[in-house]
């Protein structure tokens, strides 16, 4: 038989119940520990979620701007080109030589007694040692010496003539020394002016500026063939 304790509870002596009590503080204080850890680690979880998502944002949107800016790249070159193109015109349009006004006061300065048997211009440049204006190289015949260093004198009367330079002059020949019939087409390639002295001109203009005339640009004088 189990034997039965009568005495009143208050009587009874204690068995270790507070054993119990520590060993269950123990075990909650336990559980509470593993419930803080445990939100750590979802809170923690979830943060790096997050910076990862926002990660992989930053990225798609690195790689749209990428694209887009290659997409554009093609509309800049264009650009550029594009000025580049209008800024030649540009210069070429605003600093080119009036070539027709150039020939028609050529006519009226070369004097009596000189004419001109050959024309070579060249366009302006830029060096190491500055802008050098477009030059134009003249050669022809004359009755005279003293008609080629009139005409020398007239030719600084061109709108754009910067400087004048006789660059070679040789006499002509005597009736006496006239080539035969044999040797008269080489004698003819030698010297074009026969029994006339032979020169040749170099006259530097002056170099163009954009949107501004050169010194006389305005009307052609009448003893240049203008009308005023």
């Amino acid at each position: 038989m189990r034997p039965v304790n009568l005495l009143p509870a208050r009587y009874r002596p204690r068995t270790g119940g507070s054993s119990d009590s520590k060993t269950a503080h123990v075990t909650l204080g336990v559980l509470g520990l593993l419930v803080l850890a445990v939100f750590g680690y979802v809170m923690t979880a979830n943060k790096v979620s997050s910076h990862n998502s926002d990660i992989a944002e930053t990225r798609q949107q690195i790689a749209a701007a990428q694209a887009q800016a290659v997409t554009l790249e093609g509309f800049g070159d264009f650009a550029g080109v594009k000025e580049a193109r209008l800024s030649s015109v540009r210069t070429l349009a605003t600093g080119r030589i009036d070539w027709e006004r150039l020939f028609r006061e050529l006519a009226h300065v070369v004097p009596d007694g000189v004419w001109l048997t050959k024309f070579n211009a060249q366009a302006g440049e830029t060096d190491g040692g500055g802008a050098v204006g477009p030059t134009a190289t003249l050669e022809g015949c004359a009755d005279s010496h003293e008609r080629i260093a009139d005409a020398m004198i007239r030719l600084r009367e061109l709108h754009v003539a910067e400087d004048v330079e006789l660059t070679q002059t040789a006499a002509g020949e005597d009736e006496d020394d006239a080539p035969s019939s044999a040797g008269a087409s080489t004698a003819s390639e030698e010297n074009a002016c026969g029994k006339y002295y032979s020169f040749g001109v170099s006259v530097t203009m002056a170099m163009p500026v954009a949107g501004v005339e050169p010194e006389g640009a305005g009307a052609v004088p009448a003893r240049l063939g203008g009308g005023g």
